[in-house]
């Protein structure tokens, strides 16, 4: 290099700083040119430090799993990259070409930048952030369920998780309960629950927690969920926790889903927070209890798979691994052990699996044989089901409990039991106690009622409608009979019909306590059956005779049930049956008298004889003085010009529950007055079902009655003024619960109003039918004594304008007539029909209170109604869920409301389901778009040709799932504008052709 080249890049700096420092200047570059390969070894050194202490905090991250690195050694970790590709550039530059000593700008410059670099790696070195650099963890947004079943192929299981899909969308429900019986699949719902991408999208965490019976465990389980440190300090308490889990979930969106809930949960004791961000708690358990008392909102009940799913379920699990399941000798066997399974999908799963390796017809017969006496066989599968309801039977710890629910697998599996005829049967056995004078029958009920339920609550017993019938699943009713099989006490001889077994060759019926027999051809003449104590023959059409001496060694028998049997008469040997208490012979339709010997019968209790031929009243029913019970048609003969024996009633003292079932209506018309002094003396009634003529006749026996005045005794009572019996009034059927005291008032008039309202005030549903005055609900005579009322039914009043109106009472708010009064405060359900004058159902403003706890309305063929809410009225329905509308013709527009009032767009706000039928003249819903529609579920409408816009759009209906509706007319509906409200709403629509989903 020349002169000119190493000196030329000094002298260009002379102008710069002067000739006076260019000596320092030199000096600096001169040193700075020599240290370069000093800087360059340390520069080298020092990045594989701080590259030893990254691999360091790396591996020490590693070890510590649970834990995450602070967001400020993130930051040092990026530096820390970003330094060692500035180093490795460096050292490219050093060693990529020599510099000779005399380059002295380049090798200082190229040292001054290997200096500068090495102090950053020293900093970065002894960076405060590699101190405490560890941090927890934040807890992951969802934890995944491993090998979950798919669910897809089963209707069944798909529509509950798309049900709790749906309440997981709706604001206002905060928990929600999913209830069914052991092994019915709700685990595995909940676990695609858990893994359900909207799921993920609607939450920010997920917590999925199996529930043990200790609330701390459950609590510290919740905490570890969410990444708190409660190990550090085992003297943390339960509150100390719970304000901990509410610190980090009170701002958060959770989804907390407690598994296999057996114990009552208290969230706020857990530390949920209760905060209305859409936040929600779902409770999954096998015991009604639990929800009933959890503070559950909605309930989702995930019942069996339907016989199809079940085989699909069973083949498709075997098949995977043996497709011989399909061969002809193979498949029908299959079918009866996949019966076996009771539609579980828990035991189709381990049965199945059980019998995948089978190959022949003749392995599948042997292991459908061991299949039978279930709760001994040696699987994982059925072990786990049997033990865990074997528990359930443990835990009643009562045997008077766990007698009546053994009895109850006397009835087959799934069938229908009535309750009232079920605590019958177990008051006869005597599992209730003894009835006597002190004790009456309505106590032994009473207590019947209260096991009944308890065994529903513990998922024993499956109870029906309002609780009118219970029924024992499959799985339930093989545990009862295993146990019943092991205790000589409750010993049971079941036939059903499809294994006849010849009775007269047979002695383990004979040797039973307990015995059913259905569809008998005949029975066998007498043996020694002193043992039975239940003797079931229920229908049975095919027994139309039964032997003269049958009965002539069952002198233990306590209850004989011949329902719906085809007997004509019974044999004399009946006189046996000494200790009989309950007598069952309703629906023998052919059966015409009761034969003397039934005098004998000294202490039955209850005697059924409906829906028989035998004319009113049998004389040898006197001779019956423990009767607590009895049930008798009103039919007279031909040869008879009235009812005979009718002051044999007043001597049955003892009588508590009396039913007349009137057939021969026009004769009970001139013999009800007659016949109901005699039981106006019976001074024990509590219940009383009978048809009265009119309500003169109806006033005349409340006036005499000794049992109606006396305070002290629950009176239940269905009472028919003015028409016949009902079979069982529909009223009564829609009812979420069991209504005892019930009143259909037909053709009545003003001035017989007064007679009965004493009725009025202890009646629970009521039926208004043909009244001749009633113009509108609130002048009815008997409306202040209906706040009792909770289901009421108006059919056919044809003066009636209006149900309630606020236009004729005496009180004034805002300038306006209001009801002086809340008019059916209790009232839950409520029926118009046929009432063809009724133009305004309800004129407002009403009274606070009136129809605050209405649920169900219904209106059917009210052809002059144009109006359901006027004036304000419509706030007072605020607790409405289904609003039915059907055969109203001049309706135009649905819900009206007033521009002015602002407070107007937040009715109805718990209606889930809209049914519109039949209407020929609607063409708007609501021409208020602003309505919010926020419960709304189901909008079913059906021949509403008028009806061309839907005031719903993306918001006001968040929780809309399904429309149902004929598809021309969905096709015909006007979605100018409302593109997106289209998109939204044609998915879940649904064409269908019928009236009601």
């Amino acid at each position: 290099m020349s002169g000119v080249e190493l000196a030329g890049p000094l002298i260009g700096e002379v102008g710069a700083l002067g000739v006076g420092n260019l000596h320092n200047k030199i000096a600096s570059k001169i040193a700075s040119s020599k240290s370069l390969d000093d800087n360059y070894n340390s520069l080298v050194k020092d990045t594989e430090m701080l590259l030893a202490i990254k691999k360091d905090k790396e591996w020490e991250v590693q070890r510590n799993g649970h834990k995450d690195t602070t967001n400020a050694y993130k930051l040092w970790a990026n530096r820390v990259s970003n330094a060692v590709e500035e180093v490795q550039k460096l050292k490219d530059k050093y060693e990529g070409k020599t510099l000779p000593f005399w380059h002295i700008q380049k090798r200082s410059r190229l040292s001054e930048e290997m200096q500068k670099k090495c102090n950053f790696v020293l900093e970065l070195m002894r960076d405060e952030c590699l101190r405490d650099f560890l941090v927890d963890k934040p807890p992951e947004p969802v934890l995944k369920e491993l090998n979950v079943p798919q669910i897809s192929g089963y209707p069944t299981l798909q529509g509950a998780l798309e049900d709790i899909l749906g309440l997981l969308k709706n604001n206002k429900i905060k928990v929600i309960g999913v209830c069914g019986t052991k092994g019915v699949g709700k685990t595995t719902i909940l676990r695609n629950l858990n893994n359900h991408e909207e799921v993920a999208k609607l939450f920010e965490i997920v917590i999925f927690m199996k529930v043990t019976s200790d609330n701390d465990k459950l609590q510290e389980k919740i905490a570890n969920r969410l990444m708190l440190d409660i190990e550090a300090n085992k003297e943390h308490s339960s509150d100390d926790v719970a304000r901990r889990i509410h610190k980090e979930l009170e701002t958060k969106k959770y989804l907390l889903i407690l598994d296999e809930v057996e114990n009552v949960i208290n969230l706020e004791q857990l530390g949920i927070p209760s905060n209305n961000n859409g936040s929600k708690v779902v409770i999954v358990t096998r015991l009604p209890m639990v929800y009933k008392l959890s503070k559950v909102q909605r309930v989702i009940k995930v019942m069996e798979l339907s016989p199809e799913e079940a085989w699909k379920m069973f083949r498709d699990t075997v098949r995977a691994f043996n497709p011989k399941i399909d061969s002809p000798d193979i498949q029908p066997i299959a079918k009866l052990v996949c019966k076996r399974c009771c539609r579980l999908p828990l035991l189709i799963y381990k049965i199945a699996n059980s019998f995948k390796l089978k190959e022949s017809a003749p392995s599948w017969w042997v292991g459908l044989e061991d299949l039978k006496p279930w709760p001994q066989i040696q699987n994982q599968g059925l072990q786990e089901l049997y033990s865990c309801l074997k528990f359930c039977y443990d835990e009643l710890r009562d045997k008077k409990k766990q007698k009546c629910f053994l009895y109850t697998s006397m009835y087959p599996a799934d069938c229908k039991v009535y309750t009232d005829y079920l605590v019958e049967c177990w008051t006869a056995q005597g599992l209730l106690g003894d009835i006597n004078n002190k004790r009456s029958y309505r106590s032994a009920r009473n207590c019947g009622i209260d096991i009944l339920e308890h065994l529903a609550n513990v998922s024993l017993l499956e109870k029906g409608e309002a609780m009118i019938y219970v029924n024992m699943n499959d799985c339930m009713r093989q545990l009862a009979l295993h146990i019943c099989s092991k205790d000589p006490e409750c010993s049971f001889y079941l036939q059903d019909g499809e294994e006849y077994e010849n009775l007269s060759n047979s002695r383990a019926w004979q040797q039973a306590r307990w015995v059913s027999m259905r569809q008998l051809i005949d029975l066998p003449t007498s043996q020694d059956c002193s043992m039975i104590l239940t003797l079931l023959l229920r229908k049975s059409p095919n027994l139309t005779t039964i032997p003269q001496a049958f009965f002539e060694n069952m002198n233990g028998l306590l209850l004989l049930d011949l329902y719906c049997s085809k007997i004509t008469k019974l044999p004399p040997s009946l006189s046996k049956l000494t200790g009989l208490r309950s007598l069952f012979l309703n629906s023998c339709e052919l059966l015409e008298s009761l034969s003397p010997e039934i005098k004998s019968l000294q202490f039955l209790e209850v005697l059924d004889i409906r829906d028989t031929k035998v004319t009113f009243l049998p004389l040898q029913i006197r001779c019956l003085t423990n009767l607590r019970c009895l049930r008798i048609p009103f039919i007279a003969s031909d040869a008879q010009n009235g009812a005979q024996n009718v002051d044999v009633i007043s001597k049955l003292h003892r009588l508590e529950e009396l039913t007349i079932q009137v057939i021969s209506y026009e004769q009970w018309c001139n013999d009800a007055e007659n016949v109901l002094q005699h039981v106006a003396d019976l001074e024990n009634l509590t219940h009383l079902r009978c048809c009265f003529p009119s309500s003169i006749i109806l006033g005349q026996f409340l006036s005499r009655s000794k049992s109606w005045k006396n305070c002290e005794q629950q009176n239940s009572f269905r009472f028919f003024v003015g028409c016949q019996d009902s079979r069982r009034p529909q009223i009564l059927e829609s009812s979420e619960y069991k209504i005892t005291s019930y009143l259909r008032y037909c053709n009545g008039g003003q001035k017989d109003d007064s007679k009965i309202t004493e009725v009025f005030s202890k009646a629970d549903a009521l039926e208004l039918v043909c009244h001749k005055d009633i113009k509108k609900l609130s002048n009815f005579v008997g409306i202040v004594c209906l706040e009792r009322i909770r289901c009421l039914s108006i059919e056919r009043c044809n003066k009636v304008l209006t149900i309630v109106s606020a236009d004729t009472s005496g009180n004034i708010m805002n300038g306006i007539q209001t009801e002086t009064r809340a008019i059916l405060p209790n009232l839950e359900q409520l029926y118009l029909e046929n009432l063809l004058n009724l133009k305004c159902a309800f004129r407002g403003p009403l009274h606070i209170g009136t129809f605050s706890k209405l649920q169900i309305l219904s209106l059917k063929n009210c052809p002059s109604l144009n109006e359901i809410f006027s004036n304000g009225a419509i706030q007072n329905f605020c607790e409405l869920q289904k609003l039915k509308i059907e055969d109203c013709s001049k309706i135009e527009e649905l819900i009206i409301l007033r521009e002015d009032v602002e407070g107007e767009k937040e009715v109805l706000p718990k209606l889930e389901m809209l049914l519109l039928v039949n209407l020929a003249d609607l063409k708007i819903m609501c021409s208020n778009h602003t309505l919010a529609w926020s419960s709304l579920e189901l909008l079913r409408i059906h021949n509403c040709p008028k009806l061309k816009t839907l005031p719903l759009h993306t918001k006001n209906a968040a929780n809309l799932k399904t429309i149902k509706g004929q598809l021309e007319w969905w096709n015909e509906l006007d979605w100018t504008d409302d593109v997106e409200v289209y998109q939204r709403l044609h998915p879940i629509f649904v064409a269908s052709n019928e009236y009601f989903p």
